[in-house]
């Protein structure tokens, strides 16, 4: 890599994760039955829509008349007599469907359906759509309130439990380590060594933590991959590590298997259940009984597992 250490990482830096259910959402989805898709579901779902000229920024709800606007809004309605700001897509689907995480609500509608009909669905899911807008908000500020420190003595999650960073500098005499290791206590405690004066610049400290993960995460995906794959009586064709802002994981007709780098700050379990339900995608490209059933035979308690997933939510990566 050449340049600074920051602008080197640019390309690394994360999403926020925008999770609502913690199940994997298919690429398109039909209201009658699963539609083929492998991602995580983000939900979904509104009066007499006005478009919006310019992009608006985040904002929590702070009082009764105002609900979380999305930072790329492009229409605007009253719901439940509530000021709402969200962003409308369209495409080739043949049904609404709304997602609600961190930033707001995105609605997806038919190309040809008009405004007034989005309108009219949004009016019917109103209760549902500012419930869940509540939610998120919520979960929005907690993970803002867990925001990770890039210094000396920060804490970051590995594999479900929290991580002490520590800048690893050379003692009298000696030399400090060239990359960074990770050591376990017999307590349990983990501690990230980094090549790293206690001096160093946060962006600095943050480009050497993921460059970490980064190469912890692949290894470990590689393994539980390898594991699942044979009982499950499929093949994989290749791992790619994925920053993509709504999925945990992807898998296509190919065999190629994309996971969220981010997902080795979960549980081995967790990491487990969006593993085994990218490759049974490779048995079924949808989200039907038959697809839950190859999930359920590999993986008993992934219903447990998606539950965690859902409620653990990670602090942003800045």
């Amino acid at each position: 890599m050449k340049g600074a250490a920051q602008s080197a990482w640019q390309w690394l830096i994360p999403p926020e994760l925008e999770l609502v259910d913690g199940a994997l959402r298919p690429r398109s989805r039909r209201r009658a039955k699963p539609v083929a898709g492998d991602a995580l579901p983000l939900e979904a779902a509104v009066p007499q829509a006005v478009p919006v000229e310019q992009p608006l920024q985040p904002e929590l709800a702070r009082g009764p008349a105002q609900l979380l606007a999305h930072p790329q809004a492009n229409q605007h309605t009253l719901l439940a007599g509530q000021s709402l700001h969200y962003r409308l897509q369209r495409s080739q689907r043949r049904s609404i469907g709304f997602s609600v995480g961190p930033q707001g609500l995105v609605v997806s509608a038919p190309a040809w359906l008009d405004l007034a009909a989005v309108d009219q669905s949004l009016q019917t899911k109103a209760g549902w759509i500012v419930q869940k807008l509540m939610q998120a908000a919520a979960r929005h500020e907690e993970s803002l309130a867990a925001r990770i420190r890039w210094e000396h003595g920060g804490e970051i999650g590995y594999m479900g439990r929290p991580m002490r960073l520590c800048m690893a500098q050379a003692e009298p005499g000696g030399r400090a380590p060239r990359i960074a290791y990770r050591e376990q206590a017999l307590d349990g405690r983990q501690f990230l060594y980094l090549p790293l004066t206690q001096q160093a610049a946060p962006t600095e400290v943050k480009a050497c933590v993921q460059a970490w993960m980064l190469r912890e995460a692949r290894a470990w995906f590689t393994a539980r991959l390898q594991h699942h794959a044979q009982p499950m009586g499929v093949q994989w064709t290749g791992l790619r590590l994925s920053n993509a802002s709504t999925r945990w994981g992807s898998a296509n007709s190919s065999g190629l298997i994309r996971l969220n780098w981010r997902l080795i700050q979960h549980g081995p379990q967790v990491i487990d259940y969006v593993v085994v339900h990218e490759l049974a995608h490779l048995r079924h490209m949808d989200h039907s009984p038959r697809f839950w059933a190859v999930v359920a035979e590999q993986l008993p308690d992934w219903k447990q597992q998606r539950k965690i997933l859902k409620e653990h939510v990670l602090p942003p990566w800045e």
